[in-house]
């Protein structure tokens, strides 16, 4: 058996290779040496649409790799760090809500988390009164039900942000950066239920 022939049996083992893999960065480890593979095939074979090809394809899986990899340590760093619900607002709509109205009511669908940017708003059903820097809502939209479990009326006139649920549920799949920061969010806020009875569940 010739080396040419050797050379493209190696290269197609490497692609068959790529398609079994479930894991991105050695899927793109792997098809990076497909890609040399089939070029020295190519080279070797006098072959210059599979050269033109795989040199194309080099580059952009190793940019892709590249990606992978940033992607793998960002997301180790967002895990071992502390949750910030600023981290949101870029995501979010402003609101203006009025001294007296309710900006939510027990027993509503949960269609959207809010942030309350500025005044005082009361929760009716634990007695607390909250001010700004807070979340509320974000248990309740993935709650089994999707209601409201409390009623939260604007002691001022409020300013809030407001992301939807299917924005939420757009980032989530287009962000994995936005989903662990959610899920983060969810498991503080579920913690400080079990420490803090007056807690914002709505």
């Amino acid at each position: 058996m010739q080396v040419l022939e050797i050379l493209g049996y190696v290269a197609s083992g490497a692609v068959f290779v790529t398609f079994w893999m479930k894991s991105m960065i050695p899927l793109r480890i792997v098809g990076l040496a497909s890609n040399f593979l089939f070029f020295s095939y190519g080279v070797y074979g006098d072959l210059v649409p599979i050269m033109v090809l795989h040199g194309c394809l080099f580059p952009l899986n190793a940019m892709r790799l590249m990606q992978a990899v940033r992607l793998k340590r960002r997301i180790h760093e967002m895990a071992h760090a502390e949750f910030d619900v600023k981290s949101l607002l870029p995501f979010m709509t402003e609101r203006r809500v009025a001294k007296g109205e309710f900006l939510c009511r027990r027993g509503d669908a949960a269609q959207d988390i809010f942030y309350l940017a500025s005044g005082r708003a009361y929760i009716i059903e634990l007695d607390l009164e909250i001010g700004p820097g807070n979340l509320i809502g974000e248990i309740a939209m993935f709650a089994p039900d999707r209601k409201r479990s409390q009623t939260v009326e604007c002691r001022d006139d409020c300013v809030v942000l407001a992301i939807a649920e299917q924005r939420v549920l757009e980032l989530f799949a287009d962000n994995p950066e936005f989903g662990l920061y959610l899920i983060k969010m969810i498991v503080a806020r579920l913690f400080d239920n079990m420490n803090r009875p007056a807690v914002l569940s709505a």
